[in-house]
């Protein structure tokens, strides 16, 4: 299924390179989130209870980690948009299909993760429909 536009008013180009931004920046606060919780050594009751049998601090250490490393592919995905380069779109949809499937994964524990659900499918839709456009 390919899209023509992206909420049936702006561009593929525009809204690629709007999710970019939305998931960057949500990406890059969690991570450094994690990173102010690992460096206070303040984890609230939640994380140290969600990882029971492991060092919290150790386990969100990784987290934020691979959050950044999420902004990272976000910030890719906004230059590839501006750029129309199309080698830098694809790590993100690489990188998201394995968050989806992980976020799956997990939708039985939280209702959050069920709408994050959502918004990635359409995210991912709008951004391969504008690598579509791009490569033919």
């Amino acid at each position: 299924m390919r899209l023509m536009k992206c909420c049936c008013c702006v561009s593929l180009q525009f809204g690629t390179m709007l999710f970019g931004c939305i998931f960057g920046l949500m990406d890059f606060y969690l991570g450094s989130l994690g990173i102010y919780y690992v460096t206070r050594d303040k984890m609230p009751h939640v994380f140290v209870k969600f990882f029971d049998k492991m060092d919290a601090r150790y386990c969100v250490f990784w987290f934020s980690v691979i959050f950044y490393l999420m902004a990272f592919s976000d910030l890719l995905l906004i230059t590839g948009a501006m750029t129309k380069n199309t080698s830098c779109l694809g790590p993100w949809l690489i990188v998201n299909f394995i968050v989806l499937i992980c976020t799956i994964a997990t939708a039985l524990l939280s209702a959050i993760a069920v709408l994050r659900i959502g918004i990635l499918m359409y995210a991912m839709l709008v951004v391969n429909s504008f690598y579509d456009e791009l490569t033919s």
